[in-house]
């Protein structure tokens, strides 16, 4: 089910705080959502208000306009693949939570689409990967029949979720995906090594894996580095296994096959 909440925000918002209030909390779950994705981080939500100030209506609208463009032929390429169904879509505006999202809303299955992060990324061009990105933890979710963000819950797992995803986005859309800048891939290619290392390290010491994936963070001077890794990881399980059975591997076996990827 499509769940737009673009046009009540729209009616409401004059570029304020308030007014974002008043839309969001006619969605309470959705609020629930947003201040959720910020305290599980230690963070306060309220301080992100601010961040609202920096979108344009036109911004917004154009994120809008494009998703709604692209969305059903991925999401009928996505469906010729796999036999998925009861989920859910969401399109809001928040507080820079994610471009896109995969969680449970509303008792099912969600991809939820935060147009005010899509028009600060600029990926009015890049929606295609996005929206197949998004569409790949679902499917995964879906596959295992498992809360995906519970599986994230332990760091390292995020290079066997995230790595599902990008494996589907190529698959449906191709590159260039949402993540690269110029030169990124090849950069990634020839330093392989050196990023199995740092993840490893940092699995090995319990220091934060954030800096491979968050929007917010850089590694080697370089963004999202760690969805080159968990594509390169799911690729290397590919050699063995089949993409449903790699969606439904156990927890223990995951977290094995994940240490032998980075000690290769």
């Amino acid at each position: 089910m499509l769940i737009n909440t673009f046009p009540d925000f729209i009616e409401r918002w004059d570029g304020s705080a308030a007014s974002w209030m008043e839309y969001i909390q006619r969605h309470p779950e959705l609020f629930e959502k947003i201040k959720w994705d910020y305290e599980r981080y230690k963070m306060d939500w309220r301080e992100y208000l601010k961040l609202l100030t920096k979108r344009s209506t036109d911004e917004l609208k154009l994120a809008y306009e494009t998703l709604l463009k692209v969305l059903p032929e991925v999401e009928r390429k996505i469906r010729a693949r796999f036999d998925i169904k009861d989920y859910n879509i969401v399109i809001y505006v928040g507080l820079e939570n994610g471009a896109g999202w995969v969680t449970e809303f509303m008792g099912k299955p969600s991809i939820l689409f935060g147009l005010e992060a899509i028009a600060e990324l600029k990926w009015y061009d890049r929606l295609e990967g996005l929206i197949a990105h998004e569409f790949g933890h679902l499917v995964h979710w879906l596959l295992r029949g498992e809360d995906i963000e519970k599986l994230e819950d332990e760091g390292m797992m995020w290079l066997y979720t995230e790595g599902f995803a990008q494996r589907i986005e190529d698959i449906v859309a191709g590159r260039p995906w949402e993540v690269e800048s110029e030169g990124w891939f090849e950069w990634c290619e020839e330093n392989e090594k050196l990023l199995k290392e740092e993840f490893l390290r940092r699995v090995k010491k319990g220091e934060a894996l954030n800096p491979f994936f968050g929007s917010w963070y850089q590694l080697f001077g370089k963004q999202f580095l760690g969805y080159y890794l968990g594509y390169r990881f799911i690729l290397s399980l590919e050699e063995r296994l089949q993409l449903k059975e790699i969606a439904k591997l156990e927890k223990e076996r995951i977290k094995e096959e994940i240490l032998r990827f980075l000690e290769s």
